[in-house]
């Protein structure tokens, strides 16, 4: 099955400020390297033969990571002037997605410690025209609410919808696979989202709209606290396919950093490259990103650190 690769790379990241005033948030480091790339690792890992990232958002940044970067894939980039939603985002390439079997999707904010390729097989049994990965959450209203049938069939979704925190739902991912018929299907020009607008559309036409449910790690990379949880996450080994560099009991040193000889680690805990860490400083269940000073005598506990070098 030939199959295609898009990482939704374009956002603002509003929920991540200030980190990303100056830094995209397709950039933010996972275990001291640009979420990006994993995301490009994973794609190519999974069976896509092409990857596509649409940008706007610092784009000149990530042009400059993706160019320095040696993939295994060609990856081809695309600069929305406006932007147009995580769907509508597919229309800037649908000329070239058409020649191909099936579409991969991520956002590119999402960790997953399940197999993309997982979602795309589990597209091919089904015959869909739109595959959505799903996994089960509290505090749904902050993503897209997915009705699920017994046979995994998606018989609505509901974008971000007001229900009670302390319910249990099937939520949306951020992660598709998609026929070319139903990237087709998109149009042009306008904001155009999954839960709320293509999946409506594809089940009033009677095309095939299912779920793939992940029972492995996921993380929306979302927030400044998120993004801390991801990196002690990778750095205690909850993350299959992430392995951290450092001394083990679930502690990463980045290339470059310093820790000195007085300085207490305890892990999980990340240090970011060239990184400075003082003498008789304590760090516990914290991520310091890459170039910050932490000077001596300081207590980190339970801290994201950015501070100038």
């Amino acid at each position: 099955m030939r199959t295609a690769g898009v990482i939704l790379a374009a956002g603002a990241g509003s929920r991540m400020r200030p980190l990303t005033h100056a830094l995209p948030k397709p950039l933010v480091p996972v275990l001291d390297r640009p979420l990006l790339l994993h995301l490009v690792d994973r794609m190519a890992a999974a069976g896509a033969q092409e990857i596509f990232v649409n940008l706007h958002h610092h784009a000149e940044q990530i042009q400059r990571v993706l160019d320095a970067y040696d993939c295994p894939v060609p990856v081809r980039t695309a600069v929305e002037p406006e932007l147009t939603g995580p769907a509508g985002a597919l229309t800037r390439f649908a000329d070239r997605l058409r020649s191909y079997d099936a579409v991969l999707v991520t956002s590119g904010d999402v960790l997953s410690g399940d197999d993309l390729a997982e979602v795309r097989a589990r597209h091919q049994r089904s015959d869909a025209d739109l595959t959505v990965a799903a996994v089960r959450r509290q505090g749904a209203r902050h993503f897209g609410v997915l009705d699920i049938g017994d046979d995994s069939a998606l018989t609505g979704a509901r974008e971000k919808p007001p229900v009670p925190d302390e319910e249990w739902h099937w939520v949306s991912a951020g992660i598709y696979c998609l026929s070319a018929a139903a990237i087709d299907r998109i149009p042009r020009g306008s904001v155009f989202d999954y839960a709320a607008d293509l999946v409506p559309l594809l089940l009033s036409e009677s095309r095939t709209v299912v779920a793939a449910r992940l029972n492995g790690y996921w993380r929306d990379i979302g927030t400044p606290r998120s993004l801390r949880e991801a990196n002690l996450d990778a750095a205690a080994g909850r993350i299959p396919w992430l392995a951290p560099r450092g001394t083990g009991e679930g502690v990463h040193i980045g290339s470059g950093a310093h820790v000195a000889g007085t300085a207490v680690l305890c892990g999980p805990v990340v240090i970011g490259s060239g990184a400075r860490i003082g003498e008789g400083t304590w760090l516990e269940n914290s991520v310091v990103l890459s170039d910050s000073v932490i000077p001596a005598g300081t207590v980190l506990i339970d801290a994201l650190a950015v501070t100038p070098a």
